[in-house]
């Protein structure tokens, strides 16, 4: 197992792809019920030892412990439970649809197979629960998998992978190291590369791996907007959408950054968040690294040198003091604060006074992973919701299913394409295999010689479609037998 940074990457990352490549040969032929046992043992052993998780988690995130472990060590209890029961469902293979009269004698099926080596390279903020909620469903599909976890976290990596490789083989391994090795590790020719991070970093994996021809799954960037009714509950919207702001210190792909408000309750809303925000001040930790406090404090210099007003938070006097939890008013929506994933505990507040104003502040993004929606009334707000151009809509919640591994967790635009979670992850991970029997003894109608009749098939064949009813299958059945009379001469 690669647990140090090797001096040639591309070397590191070769010898990682092809020991897993080989160590896939057997995993991938178990059953998939017997990879979920043996999974589901793994996920047992791993979580005995959830203290010393949680630790580790918090030591490199600054993480509150209680936020460690329902962020973090909760989801992967879940992640286990979900998918040791329902994955060898999911990839049962189904029956394929063969027509009978035109085809007889034919049967299909299509199989999930594996893709084979999976590359998972992953950012600092979540550093177990997203690479989890990739290995997991990844190796009960049968593939092994690369991570490469980022440089600031690469405890929480390495803890997770000796763990898994002392119960399950060396179906997993790890390659350490910055931009290069993840690099390395796109060019050592993974089956399948999964990337979550910024949107130019993504968009650089991206045609890396179109370049070789890998499939690639993409979840980047988000600039989340919460938008809230003058129908909706006020204290508890605020205490929702605060938490959605402040969670992990802002360093949230799906965090609440913009918030939009009718005017009608605007006053109360902007004194109720005020208040939430202050209230949660202690709970906030130290961003993980110093250039995202840069680009965090960046933002907020920006939006006050353009007219924006700090209604709580702000700038601290001193520049290594974590940023406290802030919220802007009167931003310009040309402000990197409004137009640019902040990544940190501070939020912008619109006011707007309608519904159609509310919805255009929170289409005003080239992002599109999530938003909220904060009414008394639901059926409202969903069809509000429906005209966002977003990956997850929530009503009256904002972000938690992330946690949830039932649920996709999948944007559009700059956010990427890419899906986490739930059977549709799945279907990522695997491809189709079709199998098809023919116990047919006939020479098929569309083989060679052409002949007279094949042309004459074809038109009845298309005409039965076209128009159906009795008089047309008729037709064709007549076609196809003529047809099958000139194949015996």
């Amino acid at each position: 197992m690669t647990q140090t940074p090797d001096t040639n990457p591309a070397r590191g990352a070769v010898e990682v792809v092809q020991g897993l490549r080989r160590a896939g040969v057997n995993w991938s032929k178990l059953p998939a019920a017997e990879r979920a046992r043996r999974m589901k043992e793994a996920g047992r052993i791993l979580l005995a030892e959830a203290d010393a998780l949680a630790r580790i988690v918090s030591e490199e995130t600054h993480k509150p412990l209680a936020e460690s472990y329902s962020s973090e060590v909760l989801g992967v209890a879940d992640l286990f439970a979900y998918w040791c029961e329902r994955g060898p469902e999911l990839l049962k293979p189904r029956k394929g649809l063969v027509p009978m009269l035109d085809m007889p004698g034919k049967k299909a099926r299509v199989e999930r197979q594996p893709r084979g080596v999976v590359a998972l390279i992953t950012p600092w903020n979540y550093p177990v629960a997203i690479p989890m909620r990739t290995i997991v469903p990844a190796l009960l599909a049968g593939n092994t998998v690369a991570l490469k976890p980022s440089e600031f976290t690469p405890r929480c990596a390495a803890w997770l992978v000796e763990r898994l490789r002392a119960s399950l083989g060396p179906v997993v391994d790890i390659l350490l190291g910055a931009g290069e090795a993840g690099a390395a590790l796109v060019e050592a020719g993974p089956d399948m590369v999964v990337f979550t991070g910024s949107t130019r970093t993504g968009r650089k994996v991206a045609v890396a791996c179109a370049e070789r021809g890998i499939p690639c799954e993409c979840e980047l960037g988000g600039k989340d907007c919460a938008i809230v009714l003058d129908d909706a509950d006020v204290d508890r919207a605020a205490a929702g959408i605060a938490w959605g702001v402040l969670t992990n210190a802002g360093q949230n792909c799906a965090g609440v950054e913009r918030v939009a408000v009718h005017a009608r309750i605007a006053d109360r809303l902007t004194r109720a968040l005020v208040a939430r925000f202050e209230a949660a001040a202690a709970d906030i930790p130290a961003l993980v690294t110093p250039a995202q406090r840069q680009i965090v404090a960046a933002h907020i210099q920006q939006a006050l040198d353009a007219g924006g007003r700090v209604l709580t938070g702000g700038l601290p006097a001193d520049p290594a003091a974590p940023i406290p939890p802030t919220l802007l008013a009167d931003v310009p929506r040309d402000c990197p604060a409004w137009t640019d994933e902040s990544f940190g505990p501070i939020a912008v507040l619109v006011v707007a006074d309608d519904d159609e104003a509310l919805i255009e502040a929170a289409n005003d993004t080239r992002f599109g992973l999530g938003a909220s929606v904060w009414s008394g009334d639901a059926q409202r707000a969903e069809a509000l919701g429906a005209r966002l151009r977003t990956g997850m809509l929530w009503i009256n919640n904002h972000s938690f299913t992330g946690a949830l591994p039932d649920l996709p967790w999948a944007g559009t635009g700059d956010s990427g394409t890419g899906v986490t979670n739930s059977p549709e992850a799945l279907m990522h991970m695997t491809r189709p295999r079709l199998i098809v029997v023919d116990a047919s003894k006939a020479i098929e109608p569309w083989w060679y010689p052409y002949g007279d009749r094949m042309l004459d098939l074809m038109k009845a064949a298309v005409e039965r479609q076209r128009l159906g009813g009795i008089a047309n299958t008729l037709k064709a059945l007549k076609a196809l037998k003529a047809r099958n009379d000139e194949l015996k001469s």
